[in-house]
């Protein structure tokens, strides 16, 4: 039987995890401090002193993932799995299209790795950014990103600290106080597993048309930890400068889901629960209970659920090898082939047209170099990012960082995960909403970046 809240606030054991667990995973991706002169945080120190012995070995680790996961891949599915047990199959038995993504993923890295092929697939500003520079940054920071991971979500802090931002919810985002667990959840850990979560209630009767598609298109970004791997290791945005970014991020996020929650297509959005369904404990009183006594109780349920530092360690390994061997691919095939593009064809320049003017009159730095990024993002989450790598000024780095994370509505994942959804959103409303975000976040970020000297 499950224990109650009362027994739970009880455990002493409960305290320790839910206090340590939590802090511990704040200060492990959030706490600024000096390092040999430098502003880092505990995540990059990490990473750098585990990288530094290796750093000649690990793009040929880089290449040999990307073979492993093309070969065993294209074996398995054609297969179906047979020799391979439940974990394995389900890493490398998936669809003909993956597969051949991960093929091309294998090869590009092979002809940057050796020099293969025509220069564009290897060339200092393509295959040698993606392969050489970027992919061994990752290998390492994915583990570590999602190893710490459940520090920071599975130990009661995020719900305790929801529960203190329910009335602002309703007032800022028009949103009903319970959501805001789900929402800072989704904001600060993975977008995606939000969207996930927010179907499910939205199908108990939780929560109606409209505020579902707010939670969604709202609060659906990229989980902290890969934020700060996309801007740093990605992006190219100083260590020093993360701080700041996640309080702008966190300004610029609010803005946003204000606007949108106020706005065309959201907020003519029915009302309406999905069927008619409407779960009648939604209206029910808190029974008497303080804040604090549901924070409380909300933190020490969670804490009490919280995985053993062995399960944490094993679920890490398990999930950071099936990112190498589905998500790396994607990486090198993405930025590979949005490198080559941007240094030899015009068509991200084409693009750009529309929005370079608008850039330049807001005083944005090298704008016709980055205007391509703030519209390349609708595709895929990662060239926002590798547009940021090609630029100079800080400034413009922090500006497009910024939005790439907040307008994460991306058709390769975000998107396409919303369509195949219960959630009432079409194609035209992620279109509108990823405009009215890029609008909104530009100037905000650009003022921000400003305010704390970028340049």
């Amino acid at each position: 039987m499950e224990q109650s809240a009362t027994a739970i606030s009880r455990d002493i054991g409960v305290y320790l995890k839910l206090i340590f667990g939590s802090l511990f995973g704040i200060c492990f991706f959030m706490l600024p401090f000096f390092w040999e002169g430098e502003l880092t945080l505990p995540i990059a120190l990490v990473q750098k002193v585990i990288s530094k012995p290796f750093e000649s070995l690990l793009p040929g680790v880089v290449v040999a993932l990307m073979i492993l996961s093309g070969l065993v891949s294209l074996f398995a599915t054609a297969t179906g799995g047979k020799g391979l047990n439940a974990y394995f199959q389900s890493v490398f038995v998936t669809s003909w299209m993956s597969v051949l993504f991960r093929l091309a993923g294998a090869v590009l890295a092979i002809c940057a790795f050796w020099h293969l092929g025509h220069e564009a697939l290897w060339g200092e500003f393509t295959g040698e950014i993606i392969i050489i520079l970027l992919m061994p940054s990752l290998l390492v920071i994915f583990f570590l990103a999602t190893t710490m991971l459940p520090f920071l979500l599975d130990f009661g802090g995020v719900e305790f600290f929801g529960v203190y931002l329910q009335k602002l919810f309703k007032t800022l985002f028009r949103l009903p106080g319970r959501a805001s667990v789900l929402s800072l959840t989704s904001f600060v850990g993975s977008g995606t597993n939000g969207i996930i979560a927010a179907e499910l209630d939205y199908k108990k009767g939780m929560y109606n048309a409209r505020e579902v598609s707010i939670i969604c298109l709202g609060f659906g970004t990229i989980s902290l930890p890969a934020v700060f791997v996309y801007t740093t290791a990605i992006g190219g945005l100083e260590v020093a400068h993360f701080l700041y970014f996640a309080l702008t991020l966190l300004i610029v996020g609010i803005a946003s889901t204000m606007v949108i929650a106020r706005v065309p297509p959201l907020s003519i959005k029915t009302d309406e629960f999905f069927e008619g369904r409407k779960d009648p404990l939604i209206d029910q009183e808190t029974g008497g209970k303080t804040r604090f006594e549901i924070a409380r109780d909300l933190a020490y349920t969670k804490a009490a659920r919280a995985p053993s530092l062995g399960k944490i360690l094993k679920d890490g390994v398990l999930t950071t090898f099936e990112l190498y061997m589905s998500v790396f691919p994607l990486i090198v095939l993405i930025g590979t082939l949005a490198l080559i593009a941007t240094e030899y064809t015009p068509i991200f320049n084409w693009i750009a047209t529309p929005i370079t003017p608008a850039l330049e009159a807001i005083g944005l730095p090298e704008a016709q170099t980055a205007a391509p990024g703030f519209l390349t993002g609708f595709a895929d989450l990662l060239l926002p990012f590798l547009a940021a790598e090609n630029i100079d000024s800080q400034l413009t780095k922090f500006v497009m960082c910024i939005t790439g994370t907040i307008t994460v509505i991306c058709m390769s994942e975000t998107g396409a995960i919303l369509l195949k959804s219960a959630i009432p959103v079409n194609f035209v409303d992620l279109l509108l909403v990823f405009l009215i975000k890029t609008a909104v976040s530009v100037p905000i970020a650009l003022a921000m970046g400003r305010l704390y000297g970028l340049t």
